[in-house]
């Protein structure tokens, strides 16, 4: 069965065009304002949401893609906009976190919307026992929002200065944290790293989801019980297809903690069974999603990564604050916010223990 997609474009022409383009392959709602696309967001579930920025004088596409992430957190988020500078791109990540930014102005847009569609919405492969196609150490890169995101990650370990990682518990930021860590070890001791002085703008990388990284759950999910063979002692469990697509379903709150933990326990269910059914995995008791309680918690965290920019360290940023260093570091940890650069320094810190384990 196709892929629901939602287009919101206010141009008649070009929203025939994109329409026409996707047909084949995906099945295509209209939405010419942000009004409209609201209401069609409650005809049902959507795979992703592909929006125009401009809407003309109807609104713009972030707007939509931000009520998106609080109506549909599970659909992935395409935004086309004509002009990509640096500024803009980091005002819309900032803003509404589309999952791919397409440049409106190239005439092949509707192949790389398909393009991108494509890569979000197409059958994640199921890798073999033993492979692993990832070149980034020891994650899973599947997924474009992994690889974009550990491209940002290698270029903020190659300079130096603070690097700040802030994302939901069980992510695996403690795990991103010591592969960054690695590779400023081996940038430094390559002699690459020179003479060079410490850089202005300090980096603050969100470690993205597993709902906006399902093409890596596959390979994710084999760590898992390639894992807990070696503990039990027991023959490596593998996933049927009906098992595989129900873990894709799911929202995943708990992220990779809450794949491993769901993992576990449908080992045990299936016994001595070599293949782990769908009928094996524990009922999704995931928390209830509650959109303003996210909002409040994300203008927080922005407000401290702000000053985390800008002090640079967290005795600075805990002055900004007014508060001792041990509260901001509470608020920090509550917030999902950790610095990146001294984990390895700092082996007491919180970490992300089970998603470690299955990524590390």
């Amino acid at each position: 069965m196709p892929s629901r997609v939602l287009l919101v474009e206010e141009n008649p022409d070009r929203l025939d065009s994109i329409a026409g383009g996707l047909a084949a392959d995906f099945e295509c709602s209209r939405a010419a304002s942000v009004e409209q696309a609201v209401g069609r967001l409650t005809d049902g579930s959507w795979a992703a949401v592909v929006a125009n920025v401009d809407l003309g004088g109807t609104g713009s596409g972030s707007e939509v893609l931000q009520i998106v992430r609080e109506s549909c957190p599970r659909a992935f988020r395409i935004l086309y906009v004509a002009d990509l500078e640096d500024h803009a791109r980091h005002d819309l990540q900032r803003i509404c976190r589309p999952h791919v930014i397409v440049d409106a102005s190239r005439p092949d847009l509707v192949e790389l919307l398909h393009r991108a569609l494509e890569d979000l919405l197409g059958p994640a492969c199921e890798p073999e026992a033993g492979g692993d196609p990832d070149t980034y150490g020891s994650w899973t890169a599947y997924a474009p929002i992994t690889r974009e995101f550990l491209a940002k990650l290698r270029e903020a370990a190659e300079q130096h200065g603070p690097v700040y990682l802030y994302g939901e518990n069980g992510s695996g930021r403690m795990c991103a944290a010591r592969i960054m860590c690695r590779w400023r070890t081996r940038w430094i001791t390559s002699g690459r790293s020179g003479r060079m002085t410490v850089r202005a703008t300090v980096p603050a990388l969100r470690v993205p989801s597993l709902r906006e990284r399902l093409q890596d759950l596959p390979e994710i999910a084999l760590r898992a019980l390639k894992k807990l063979a070696e503990r039990d002692g027991v023959p490596m469990r593998r996933l049927s297809t009906e098992a595989l697509d129900e873990l894709r379903s799911r929202e995943w709150r708990g992220n990779i903690d809450e794949l491993a933990t769901v993992l576990e326990r449908a080992a045990q269910r299936a016994g001595g069974r070599p293949v782990i059914e769908a009928t094996d995995l524990p009922r999704a008791t995931e928390p209830r999603w509650r959109p303003s309680q996210y909002a409040k918690d994300e203008g927080q965290r922005d407000c401290l990564l702000r000053q985390l920019r800008s002090a640079r360290t967290v005795s600075a940023a805990a002055r900004l604050e007014g508060c001792t260093r041990a509260n901001y570091i509470r608020l920090m940890r509550r917030l999902g916010i950790l610095r990146g650069d001294i984990v390895e320094q700092r082996p007491d810190l919180d970490r992300d223990a089970i998603a470690d384990r299955v990524l590390a």
